[in-house]
Formats: structure tokens, C-alpha cells, sequence
């Protein structure tokens, strides 16, 4: 039997096309009912009958997309998961080189020998990462080939997975970590929108995989806490194929270098500092051409170059104190560089016209008064301390010391508290935020003070503090001056001003891993004054703060183990100065909490420190000093960080 005779007769009027409705009619043809098949710019009877400058549409309540711009979305992503696919299977087929990753080339037979000729060659590298989605640690192999920029452009692949780069950095939760928990600490790489912007262009990918490695470094910290081989081994090599002269390179160099330096790598740290102090000032970044020339038409790019110079400054300074021997690199360098403009100009990417360093010197005779940015105050800050500090290193150890101390470097530190402009610069915003830069000026202040007057004050170094670089016993000839109350006082409005900085409401406990030190000085002087002033509510209302300044180290302890081992320190000078035990006879002696959350529960009654507690202390590294208290004996050798 014929199986078409079962089918039915072929109708003779076959079936209309179906007519293909518009989601959305023009003005006129709605207001006359009729049809109209949605056309943009003008649909096909407004043109007809000659009105298509009165075709316009309504825009939808409904919000979405009419048809056409659906399809064309729907087209725009066929062709985005079609180049994902092409660029995995490129990926793929270069791994599989049998001869391996070195000199995977694909072939590109439908270009034009001529040219190839004709066109500039260059050495590009294009990495494939393999995530690891559980702990973040990427597994990169690197794929080494020398094409052409006539083959970037030509061929669909290689420009296909140029533009898929960006969207790992967008996506990327190390990166992301970078600039959620650290970023406003030190805020001179570019903001994170303008960064994965100029990362979208190909030209200038490879010379920014230094830096986002490092960047992923340290989220990595954040995020897990730990140091990461892998990550470090592929930062390391990223920094070996950077160009010399690369100005990314000063920044690279800096973050990596605090985070050696605060996870107990000190010599590298050094190595580090070096690295980006002799490249910046190779480099001239201080002048004031720098910016501009190395930036282009960007002026986002020109203020992070200005930012590089002053972190670098600021570092320098931070370094110094935190050894105990103010060591400059860059103090006398004789910088032209402009300052860096507000922060959320700095996000926005609304760069106003720069202003100087003079114009800030000269603050006090500006009759309106207009407030800096606080990232110009910080760098004010750091030098104040650094001149209030050599000011009194200069000072003969006499009676006029104390006098000359408080006319000389009393004024340095005082006129930037004083010039602060009122109502504004407040370091905690309304919304609840803390400017992390105005936070670490008015640290670096307070701490200097602390550091200048606490030698000729009341407060008394506690021979268990001789083990520190930052609590030593003053000179012997140094006689108690007459205005011993003076600096007393000072010391205790300096360390209070710390803790109500360290109390402002604002958790978790997340700063600069750089005030561990000033935290620490201003312990050791609120220790003395409970040993040797403070009585009564007083007493307990200071074991309190230093109850807090202890559990603000442990926050910071637990990213950065440099600081750990800091409040480990602390706390064991803390146990013996508060003579904190089962047998201690004070009513008001406590126990300090340990890291771990154990009890303190040395029995050392008010005996005097014998030797073995003294060699227990010495065993382990000097706590963090911010500069030598020791005035007749400054030490000035400028040649620590420069050293190989």
C-alpha cells in the first residue's frame, strides 16, 4: 500500500504567511488604528506617506526590551558564548603540544604572508589559569609565543581571549579581597573600575600582570590567612619578565615588600624597599613632569603616579619608626611632585587640579582656609614627626633641654593639630566610616609625642622594656627637668587620643598593619603610668584601654603574624610591669588575656626581675619601636634600606 495515500489532499489555497506583529506601534499609526510594523528609525507607512519626521515611539511601561533589541541581545550572546567556546579550545589545544607549553604557535593559513612582512612584530604572553574554585589559588601555565600585531588583530582567537582577560579581573574574589580589605590602607593603585578598564586594552595586559599578581597575593592573605606558595612563585616570576623601567614596577615592589616585612621576612622586605625606592628615584617620580608624562591623557593613571611617590614617602617614614632609627631613603629628596587629591575624587575619576606641597606649607596664611585631602595630611603627619624627632636628636642632653624640646618640636606637631580646619577632616564620616588616611595621621602624631616626651616625664622605662627597641632607658646624664609635669602630661593626652581613636565604633578592627607599632608605644607609656602614677579608678580605667589596645593587636594579628608576635611581646612585658599573678597583692591586678585566649598566670609577685626573665624576654624579637627615645645617642645611618 502507497503511504501517501493516507495523507490528505494538498489544499489548494495553501496557509498565509503568519504576520509578524510589532510589540510596539509608532505615535501616528497607534493614533490612526493602524498597523505598523515597529521599524527604527521610522516604520515602513510613515515613510510612505512621507511623515517620518512625526514617527516616534512611546516608551514601554513595562520596561524591558522591545523585540528588535531582544534579538539583537540574544545575537550579542551567541556570539559571546561561540568566542568563550573558540577560546577554550584554543587554550586546550596548546596544552596538548606534545613538544609542550614553550612554543605552542597555531597556524593562521588565511592570513597574507605580505602582511606579516609588512608588520611590526613583538613578544607576547598569553597565560591560561586554572582556577581552583575551592581556595582560590590559581594554577597559571604560560603559554610563550612571538606573533605579530597584524596576527592580534586578524586572528578571531587571540583577540577573542584578549577580551575575555578583563572579565577574570572583574570576577576575580582575590582581587576583590584586595580592595575590600586593603586597598584604603594604601590607596596609590589605580581604583579598581579604572584598573580593569586599561586592562581591557591588549597593549597593555602583559605589563599589568605583575601587578595584578600581587594584588592577588595579598587578598589571598585576607581571604585565607596564610601564605601561598603557588601565588608567590607566579608573582616572583611576573616581576622577573617586567620591563625595567616599568613604573608599576615601584608599586609592586612596595606592597610586596609590607607583605614580607609583616609576615616576619625582613631581609626581603629590605631587598623590596630597596627595589622600589632605587627604581622610583632612577625614574625621577618626584618631580613634578613625572605624572604627566608617564600618564598620557589619563589623568586617573597621572594621580596614581603622584600617589606612588608620596606611599613610597609615607612608607619610608613607616619603616623607620617601626625599626626604631629613623632611617630615611627619600626624607631630603627634593620633591616637586603635587599632591594627591580626596579619595572619592580618586574613585570617581574627577581629578581636580593638583595642589602643592608648598601650598600646603603655607596653609596658615590662606585666608579661606580650604581643607587638603587627607591622603596630604598623612603626608604632613609623617613629616612633622620625622622633623619634631630630629629636632630633638639634636638637642644637647641639659638643663635647657626640656625648654628648647618643648619651643622646638612641640611647635612642629602642634601647629598640624592646630592648622586641622575646623568642622571637616573628622575621622569618623557620619555614615559611619573611618578615613583610614586621617586615622594613621593623627596616629603618627600622638605616637611622636608619646616618643619625645615620655624620657623626661614621670613615666618611668620598666627594666623589663630595656629588651625593646622601643622603650629604653634614657640617657644616664639626663637629669628630671623642671617641667617634668609638662611632658607627663602630654604623654597621657597623646596615649588617650590614641585610645579614643582605637575606639571608635567601627568593627571588625582592620587598619594598617603600620600601627602596630604606635599601638605598641602607647601601651608600654599607659603600663608605666600604672605602675607608676595611676591609683584608684584611674588605675582600672587604664587596664581597661590596655585590655583593648591588646585585643585590637590580636585583630590584627590574625592576617599579619609580625604583629602577633608584637602583642605576644607585649603582653609578656604587661604580666611583669602589672606584676599580674595568682600570689600579686594589688586588688586592681587583672588578667590579660593571651593571644590564644588563655589566662596570664606567672607568679612573680613585687619581686624585682631576676636574670631569667630578662633572657626569657631577650629570646624573643625586639617588639616594634617607633623611633630611639635614646636623644644623645640618635643613630642616623641612612644606609639600611639602600644596602644590598
Amino acid at each position: 500500500m502507497d503511504p501517501t495515500s493516507s495523507l490528505p489532499p494538498p489544499s489548494p489555497n495553501p496557509p498565509k504567511p503568519r504576520v509578524t506583529r510589532s510589540s510596539l506601534a509608532c505615535l501616528p499609526c497607534r493614533s490612526r488604528h493602524l498597523k505598523c510594523d515597529g521599524k527604527r528609525p521610522h516604520c515602513s507607512r510613515c515613510a510612505e506617506i512621507e511623515i517620518s519626521q512625526q514617527c516616534h515611539y512611546e516608551k514601554s511601561r513595562r520596561g524591558g526590551l522591545d523585540r528588535v533589541a531582544r534579538f539583537a541581545l540574544a545575537q550579542r550572546r551567541s556570539h559571546q558564548q561561540l568566542a568563550v567556546s573558540q577560546s577554550e579550545s584554543l587554550a586546550e589545544s596548546l596544552l596538548d603540544t606534545p613538544s609542550g607549553l614553550g612554543h605552542a604557535v597555531p597556524q593562521f593559513s588565511s592570513l597574507d604572508p605580505a602582511g606579516l612582512q609588512e608588520s611590526v612584530h613583538s613578544e607576547q604572553n598569553f597565560g591560561f589559569s586554572l582556577d581552583d574554585p575551592f581556595d582560590g589559588i590559581g594554577v597559571s601555565f604560560e603559554v610563550e609565543t612571538t606573533v605579530t600585531t597584524s596576527l592580534l588583530s586578524a586572528s578571531p582567537l587571540i583577540h577573542t581571549h584578549a577580551q575575555t582577560l578583563p572579565d577574570k579581573i572583574e570576577n576575580d574574589p582575590l582581587i576583590n579581597s584586595y580592595y575590600k580589605n586593603f586597598h584604603h590602607f594604601h590607596p596609590f593603585v589605580l581604583p579598581r573600575r579604572h584598573l580593569t578598564t586599561l586592562y581591557h586594552d591588549p597593549i597593555r595586559q602583559q605589563g599589568l600582570q605583575p601587578l595584578i599578581a600581587i594584588l592577588r597575593f595579598i587578598g589571598h592573605l585576607y581571604d585565607s590567612q596564610e601564605w601561598s606558595p603557588p601565588l608567590k612563585n607566579h608573582m616572583e616570576t611576573c616581576f622577573s619578565q617586567a620591563p625595567p623601567n616599568d613604573p608599576f614596577m615601584v608599586q609592586c615592589h612596595l606592597l610586596y615588600s609590607i607583605a614580607l616585612f609583616w609576615h616576619g621576612h625582613e631581609p626581603e622586605a629590605k631587598k623590596q624597599m630597596h627595589a622600589a625606592a632605587r627604581l622610583a628615584l632612577d625614574m625621577k617620580m618626584f618631580q613634578q613632569a613625572f605624572a604627566t608624562c608617564h600618564a598620557g591623557a589619563d589623568p586617573v593613571l597621572a594621580e596614581s603616579w603622584r600617589r606612588t611617590w608620596w606611599a613610597l614617602y609615607i612608607m619610608d617614614g613607616y619603616y623607620a619608626g617601626t625599626l626604631g632609627s629613623m632611617e630615611f631613603v627619600v626624607l631630603n629628596v627634593d620633591a616637586t611632585v603635587e599632591l594627591p587629591c580626596e579619595e572619592h575624587e580618586y574613585e570617581s575619576g574627577e581629578i581636580p587640579d593638583p595642589r602643592t606641597l608648598q601650598d600646603f606649607d603655607c596653609r596658615e596664611f590662606d585666608f579661606s582656609m580650604a581643607p587638603f585631602s587627607s591622603f596630604s595630611y598623612l603626608i604632613g603627619a609623617v613629616r612633622c614627626a620625622a622633623l619634631a624627632i630630629s629636632t630633638a636628636c639634636k638637642l644637647a642632653a641639659g638643663e635647657e633641654a626640656s625648654l628648647r624640646l618643648l619651643q622646638a618640636a612641640d611647635s612642629i606637631t602642634d601647629g598640624w593639630l592646630l592648622l586641622l580646619p575646623k568642622g571637616c577632616k573628622q575621622v569618623l564620616a557620619k555614615t559611619g566610616e573611618i578615613d583610614e588616611l586621617m586615622f594613621q595621621a593623627h596616629m603618627v602624631i600622638h605616637v611622636s609625642i608619646i616618643s619625645l616626651h615620655r624620657p623626661l616625664s614621670d613615666l618611668k622605662f620598666n627594666a623589663v622594656e630595656a629588651v625593646s627597641s622601643c622603650a629604653r632607658d634614657p640617657p644616664a646624664d639626663t637629669r628630671t627637668p623642671e617641667l617634668v609635669n609638662v611632658h607627663t602630661i602630654r604623654v597621657l593626652r597623646a596615649a588617650e587620643a590614641q585610645i579614643r581613636l582605637l575606639a571608635l565604633p567601627v568593627r571588625p578592627f582592620s587598619h594598617s598593619p603600620f600601627i602596630t607599632c604606635m599601638v605598641s608605644e602607647g601601651t608600654l607609656s599607659l603600663l608605666s603610668a600604672c605602675n607608676f602614677l595611676l591609683k584608684g579608678e584611674e588605675l582600672a580605667v587604664a587596664r581597661d584601654q590596655i585590655r583593648m589596645t591588646i585585643g585590637c593587636l590580636r585583630e590584627l594579628g590574625e592576617v599579619w603574624p609580625r604583629t602577633m608576635k608584637n602583642l605576644h611581646q607585649i603582653q609578656l612585658i604587661a604580666r611583669h610591669v602589672l606584676r599580674v599573678g595568682k600570689n600579686t597583692s594589688s586588688p586592681m591586678a587583672g588578667s590579660i588575656l593571651l593571644g590564644g585566649g588563655e589566662q596570664a598566670v606567672a607568679d612573680s609577685g613585687t619581686e624585682e626581675l631576676g636574670d631569667g626573665v630578662l633572657c626569657s624576654v631577650a629570646a624573643v624579637d625586639d617588639v616594634c619601636g617607633w623611633h630611639d627615645p635614646n636623644l644623645g645617642n640618635a643613630q642616623t645611618d641612612f644606609s639600611w634600606w639602600m644596602d644590598e
